[in-house]
């Protein structure tokens, strides 16, 4: 311990002091510069005396950090020194002749410990000893530890200052050349220290040595590693990475497309990618809205988008006959029925975006886009250029839709050349309809409810929350209540066709709407002067079996498809099946697993081997922090 001697004058950080008198915990001192006198407490006199003393070699808890072998050793040292400096060992209590402090004399017990160590295979000189003992007798037993073992020096210590510097330019070189190897960036450092200092250069370390220091010099820099990599982590800012915490649903939604690892058949019988497109609220991992397509996005798709999350469920078109459509013609899959989608319906949250943080993409930076935001008072933010942390949350989310949905359903094709199966196009693939409502079913019913590693609780950050649990506590606390859109409002937000009212209807892809209402505007011209008489009519994407036409006095009509109710026959799923019945179950009972979905009794004739899928686990954590963002999966 640390101790003042309170007769003689004590520096400290403002002047020389002199203690007048003690009351503990306070000391009253005199300056001896004015006279002046101050009542210090003694915290505060230890942090103002100059040439306290020094932090101790050895920490109190050094033990703690040796491994077993170490700390054996270390108490073996313990004993022989302990005898040395009283004469007795540990546990004894009495002194062997040859250590006993009053017939010996400390250089007596030193040669004889010396001897009977060399006897037990533990040579030690004179010296070594003895500066055990000094340690010993300043600092305990922490004081007899192996310096070597609980020593600060850093990898590059001993590292010549110019061989630093020289190899560190080498190393920062090579992020945008092919990758090589080890041995090239040591004979490259060797050429730029001639390059510096000609004749004079200072010579290398062992090359062994210089293995060393470049592993400690290139950690997390790829250098010798993928080069895309490499080049993706220099983009990162040297600096201490920041952070931001959303406490409130909505200040921050981020939204960002991406080619989805799997293939789906397309109603001409080709295979594709399609491309996922989603909006993720930071504040509570919510994914509010998504669109999956199969031509490049454009800004009127991801104004749908805003449609959909400011517009709940109940405020849309009514999707049951549709889904039921899809589930017959695909039976490999298992969709929620309507009873149970309901009801996650009404739990699913409602976050309007006050922020949306997105890239700097043609389609997300398109007047369409941006106007639509404008108007509903939503501020947008670009991110900086190659910067895909700006948005890390919702990049860092399609790794996790990948690992904890698509790579369980038909088609899924790796997220690389390298990772894609054999036959893949061959499998049981899913339509581009049937994958956009298994992913709904999928975000509605599992993530939604999946504890995520980035949401703990704040008292006990051991307790994963939810996404419907963490905005189920914040919107308690937010005062503005925001209202969803009507269903006028979400059908004006939808895409535009034009197309003429003839006596039967409205004609849309292969499909005829009508309705009542159109009577009085059969064979009639609209007025608007720039679409050749053609009447504005607007269609969901994936709501078809409906679509509405603006009226002359602004307001929307309601039409339906005039063979709507051909496709609820109940021969209708048998017209559109041409799978096989085994296959179908099999494939069914995953994508059952995946959704949550019981699984229906698809097919009697199923194998044994599908039952077990049916529970399979999901509760992989596969869903942590941005501060793990991968660049290769940018």
């Amino acid at each position: 311990m640390l101790t003042l001697d309170t007769s003689a004058p004590i520096q400290l950080v403002d002047g020389e002091y002199v203690v007048i008198e003690q009351k503990n915990p306070y000391v009253r001192l005199r300056r001896t510069a004015d006279g002046t006198t101050v009542d210090m407490h003694l915290t505060e006199l230890q942090r103002k005396q100059v040439g306290a003393g020094t932090i101790p070699l050895f920490e109190p808890r050094a033990f703690d950090r040796l491994t077993t072998k170490a700390s054996t050793k270390t108490m073996q040292w313990v004993s022989h020194v302990e005898e040395l400096v009283t004469g007795c060992q540990p546990g004894q209590s009495s002194p062997r002749p040859e250590y006993d402090p009053s017939c010996t004399t400390l250089n007596q017990r030193v040669a004889a410990k010396t001897s009977e160590l060399k006897g037990l295979g533990l040579s030690a000189s004179r010296a070594t000893i003895m500066r055990r003992i000094k340690a010993y007798r300043e600092q305990g037993m922490a004081g007899v530890i192996d310096r070597r073992i609980v020593r600060h020096d850093g990898p590059l210590d001993h590292l010549n200052e110019d061989v630093h510097d020289a190899l560190c330019t080498v190393i920062a070189a090579q992020t945008f050349r092919s990758t090589g190897t080890k041995s090239r960036l040591i004979i490259e450092t060797q050429a730029e220290l001639l390059r510096q200092f000609g004749k004079d250069a200072p010579a290398l370390p062992a090359t062994s040595s210089m293995y060393r220091y470049i592993a400690a010099l290139t950690k997390g820099k790829h250098t010798t590693g993928s080069a895309k990599t490499r080049r993706s982590l220099a983009n990162r800012p040297n600096r201490a990475f920041g952070y931001t915490s959303r406490t409130l649903p909505g200040a921050e939604v981020q939204v960002d497309s991406t080619p989805m690892d799997i293939l789906v058949l397309t109603p001409s019988g080709k295979v594709e990618r399609p491309t996922l497109t989603i909006m993720v609220d930071v504040a509570t991992r919510s994914i509010l809205a998504s669109t999956i397509r199969l031509e490049a996005t454009k800004g009127i798709d991801h104004v749908l988008l805003l449609a959909q999350a400011l517009t709940p469920a109940a405020n849309r078109p009514d999707s049951i006959a549709y889904r039921r459509m899809i589930q017959d013609a695909t039976p490999q899959a298992v969709f929620l029925n309507a009873d149970e989608r309901a009801a996650l319906e009404m739990t699913r949250p409602f976050i309007y975006p006050r922020r949306i943080m997105m890239d700097n993409g043609r389609d997300y930076v398109s007047a369409v886009f941006i106007a639509a935001a404008e108007s509903f008072g939503i501020d947008v933010t670009k991110s900086a250029p190659r910067t895909p942390t700006d948005k890390a949350h919702v990049e860092r989310m399609f790794s996790s839709i990948e690992s904890l949905f698509t790579q369980y359903l038909p088609g899924y094709a790796g997220r690389s050349p390298e990772f894609k199966g054999e036959g893949v196009e061959k499998e049981n693939l899913l339509s581009i309809h049937a994958l956009y409502e298994l992913f709904d079913d999928w975000t509605l019913n599992v993530w939604q409810n999946r504890p995520h590693s980035g949401l703990r609780d704040r008292l006990e950050p051991s307790i994963r929350l939810s996404p419907n649990q963490v905005y189920a506590s914040a919107s308690e606390l937010t005062s503005t209540l925001y209202l969803p859109l009507s269903p006028e409002l979400y059908v004006s937000l939808l895409p535009s066709e034009y197309r003429t009212i003839s006596s039967t209807g409205v004609q849309y892809r292969s499909r005829t709407y009508d309705s009542w209402e159109l009577n009085p505007l059969r064979n009639t011209q609209s007025n608007d002067p720039g679409k050749s008489g053609k009447w504005e009519i607007k269609v969901d994407p994936y709501r078809p079996l409906v679509v509405w036409v603006r009226s002359p006095k602004n307001t929307w009509i309601e039409c339906r498809a005039r063979d709507e109710d051909s496709y609820l026959d109940p021969h209708a799923a048998d017209r559109n099946s041409t799978h096989e019945p085994t296959d179908r179950s099999v494939v069914a009972a995953v994508n059952a697993a995946r959704t949550g979905t019981p699984a229906h009794d698809i097919d009697a004739d199923a194998p044994e081997s599908a039952a077990p899928l049916t529970t399979f686990d999901v509760s992989d954590d596969d869903d942590s922090e941005f501060d793990t963002f991968d660049p290769d999966k940018d």
